[in-house]
């Protein structure tokens, strides 16, 4: 492959550490030392990340084709979806470890904030085999920092606040590490705080008048992080670490403010005076001769969850949720041109609830996944990448309180049962001259329903289904990517995603009671493509952005119609070195109309949000920020009833050492 020099250069003056490698699953190749990503994996490295001022995980979405915005008002979460499939179905990762949360499969994306990673990993579709089940649509990972000096750390703060005084927000952050020779030592913590949400100035109060504009009542959220890592290396090759990490959340749901104002749940407000997250994990590698080696992990992981229900009816709801497990991967030659890898996963998952005077439910699950990943080199720019998995899902424990046959409350268990699924992938992967890529590949993917899918009663509207079997993805992709010189880089993609046996709903008569039951009677089609570039117009300007089209529905149901995602969706930048020191930063983010069914089917009107920034940069340690994010003050919904905040102010300050 040929050097990129202008690329290099500038991502080496962003680097800052480096990127924990133990925390890997999809090694992505490297073009004169810039990481690039195929195109179904997107690499976000710190330099990205700080760049478009993603503090959140789920920011992510604005500026990466083929991501989604997905915000579920009524439970204040903040998700995407990759290339149409949702949170439970692209799992989330730190460092190759499992954390969604075990019950309903979901990871509040906007309670995982950014500020100690080193680089974050979206995998779309055809994701490896080797990271285990339920990757059905993909897997997102988030992969931690590494010191590289004796000393080395960072510290930064950021204000923001809206034209309410009371709208204002602070984030906090700090990382310090050391390597030695024969270990090193990586710690960081941060603290984030919105005080309340910023309204736009053309927000209307609509028929519920739950909400009177300026800023947006019970909008508060706060973010605490702290993590350690220790790792010990006893020579050039091998590696062990042990890390922590203590996440501490809390967070409003503020009112529906759209124009159902009849039905009673538009009158909710939610508190979550708890969203809590422990893990604490280890990691090694070790190295054998003629390539061989093992890696091998262990966790567990906790996760504390309140919630407060004030409006339109009052309770406190308790989760206890625990998951641990573990996994090795073998791999090596064993051939001059053919590499085999070997992984066993393992996972234990509970989940326990109850709500102030019940007593506790527990659910337990067991899955197990053993994989084969091949990648054979029939040259130097050609391979053939072939995987297979085998997972099993082992439903141990789910019970219930409520009414069976009497009329007084009992604590009862659900028939429980175990399903299995089969993976396999191909890809190939060729380049005609060193500085493109062509790739084809295949998929099939499985996803396990989760707990919430099989058991919950949804406050009384549904009858549960423990014999809900594993959705199934078939995904095909054809995908190139292409250097032109150290200036132009393009890339582009088409996929089809096919689903069968997908989690559907319909009516069924319980005790003379109309009620929904979750059945696998969906298929559904996600087909599009994504374009993307960036351009070096000498060292002092960037432009770069990216296009996504995607055409979702089902293909049975009244009318096929799949929520929240919009056909269009683009992205645009320009970076530009005004003088040395000083350089300005604008983006362009846009999307199409689309459906939202918050109470009922609504179609949302598509919308543009500008942002802009200035950089000041005194030395290579310091860093001094100023800008406006939706600067035109736009009024816009992700879902009905649920608006978007206007115009704010920001500023941020970095100092690295």
């Amino acid at each position: 492959m040929k050097r990129i020099g202008l690329i290099a250069c500038c991502a080496a003056m962003a680097l800052h550490g480096e990127v924990f490698t133990l925390g890997q699953v999809e090694v992505v190749e490297s073009v004169g030392g810039v990481q690039k990503s195929d195109t179904n994996v997107v690499v976000l490295d710190e330099q990205k990340l700080q760049r478009d001022e993603i503090k959140r995980l789920s920011e992510v979405a604005y500026s990466t084709p083929g991501v989604y915005v997905d915000k579920k008002g009524p439970r204040a979460e903040q998700n995407f979806y990759v290339r149409g499939f949702d949170a439970r179905r692209v799992p989330l990762y730190i460092d190759g470890i499992p954390v969604y949360i075990p019950y309903d499969g979901n990871a509040d994306f906007g309670r995982f904030t950014t500020f100690d990673l080193s680089q974050i990993n979206i995998s779309k579709g055809p994701s490896s085999v080797l990271y285990g089940p339920n990757t059905m649509g993909g897997a997102i990972n988030l992969i931690t920092k590494k010191p590289t000096k004796e000393l080395e750390g960072s510290v930064g703060y950021g204000f923001e606040t809206g034209r309410n005084a009371k709208t204002y927000g602070n984030n906090v952050d700090f990382s310090i590490g050391t390597k030695q020779e024969l270990f090193y030592v990586q710690a960081g913590g941060s603290y984030m705080e919105d005080a309340g949400q910023q309204l736009s100035h053309d927000f209307k109060p609509g028929v519920t008048r739950n909400e009177d504009g300026g800023r947006r009542d019970n909008s508060v959220q706060r973010d605490k992080k702290f993590n350690i890592k220790f790792g010990f290396t006893p020579n050039e090759t091998d590696e062990y670490a042990i890390a922590y990490i203590n996440q501490k959340g809390e967070k409003e749901q503020p009112y529906y403010t759209g124009r159902y104002a009849r039905y009673n749940m538009a009158k909710r407000f939610w508190e979550w005076p708890r969203w809590d997250k422990e893990s604490i994990y280890w990691l090694s590698h070790t190295q054998f001769a003629n390539s061989l080696y093992v890696n091998t992990k262990a966790f567990y992981d906790k996760f504390v969850n309140d919630l407060n229900g004030i409006k339109p009816a009052m309770f406190n709801s308790h989760y206890r949720d625990k998951g641990y497990g573990l996994g090795t991967e073998i791999g090596g030659d064993i051939g001059y041109r053919d590499t085999l890898k070997f992984a066993f996963n393992y996972k234990f998952d509970e989940h326990k609830e109850h709500d102030d005077g019940e007593p506790v439910q527990t659910y337990q699950d067991k899955t197990y996944s053993f994989a084969l990943e091949n990648t054979y080199k029939f040259t130097d720019f050609t391979r053939l990448i072939l995987g297979v998995s085998y997972d099993t899902r082992d439903a141990i424990k789910a019970q219930e309180y409520g009414k069976i046959t009497s009329a007084t409350n009992t604590l009862y268990d659900f028939e429980v049962t175990k399903h299995h699924a089969f993976n396999y992938q191909a890809a190939i992967k060729h380049s005609f001259d060193g500085n493109d890529e062509f790739s084809v590949s295949f998929a099939k993917k499985t996803y396990f329903p989760s707990m919430k899918e099989r058991y919950s009663k949804r406050f009384g509207r549904n009858e549960p289904n423990s014999y809900l079997k594993p959705e199934v993805a078939n995904h095909y992709e054809v995908g190139y990517q292409r250097s032109f010189g150290e200036a132009l880089r393009l890339e582009a993609a088409v996929f089809y995603s096919k689903v069968k046996d997908a989690i559907g709903e319909h009516n069924i008569i319980v005790g003379g009671k109309k009620l929904a039951q979750a059945i696998n009677v969906d298929k559904a089609e996600y087909k599009g493509f994504e374009l993307g570039a960036t351009y070096f117009a000498g060292q002092n300007l960037e432009l770069g952005g990216n296009y996504t089209y995607i055409s979702a529905k089902y293909k049975s149901g009244a009318n096929g119609r799949v929520y929240d995602i919009p056909k269009h969706k683009a992205f645009a930048y320009v970076d530009y070195k005004i003088v040395p020191k000083f350089s300005i930063y604008a983006s362009q983010y846009m999307i199409s109309s689309r459906y939202s069914n918050s109470y009922e089917v609504t179609k949302l009107a598509g919308f543009g949000a500008t942002n802009v920034k200035f950089i000041y940069k005194p030395t290579e340690s310091l860093s001094v920020e100023a800008g406006i994010s939706n600067l035109f003050d736009k009024n816009y919904e992700y879902r009905e009833g649920y608006p978007e905040e206007g115009r704010v102010f920001f500023t941020n300050l970095r100092y690295k050492f």
